[in-house]
């Protein structure tokens, strides 16, 4: 978990509703993933605040490609929309929590405007 996430910040004190909020968020990635024929295998998913600005986390096994295709990148970005989509279930609102989530989202939706260009 430190290899990969970083130290556990412990100053990070979370309230319960906070942990809450994280966890249904992060099993939102995991769930929809289970779904998705071109999802990335979901191994490990945490609510234990570590490294950069992440509350929790869930980890994939990727697979071993280089090049991805427009269904693929669709199933991605509904991957990384599953954790804003549990909080709006389950909560009713949406937090900031998912602020790198949308920068993914941004990122992959970019590269299938180049794909249909090309």
């Amino acid at each position: 978990d430190r290899v990969i996430g970083g130290l556990e910040r412990k100053s990070k004190v979370l309230s319960p509703r906070e942990k809450k909020t994280v966890a249904y968020h992060e099993a939102g990635h995991a769930l929809v993933g289970w779904f998705l024929e071109h999802a990335d295998p979901v191994l490990k998913v945490t609510i234990v605040p570590r490294g950069g600005a992440a509350l929790g986390y869930a980890q994939y096994l990727p697979q071993d490609i280089h090049l991805y295709t427009e269904e693929q990148i669709f199933d991605r970005i509904c991957m990384a929309l599953g954790g804003r989509v549990a909080e709006l279930v389950k909560f009713g609102r949406i937090t900031t929590g998912a602020a790198d989530d949308l920068q993914k989202i941004t990122d992959m939706a970019y590269s299938i405007i180049v794909l249909s260009l090309i």
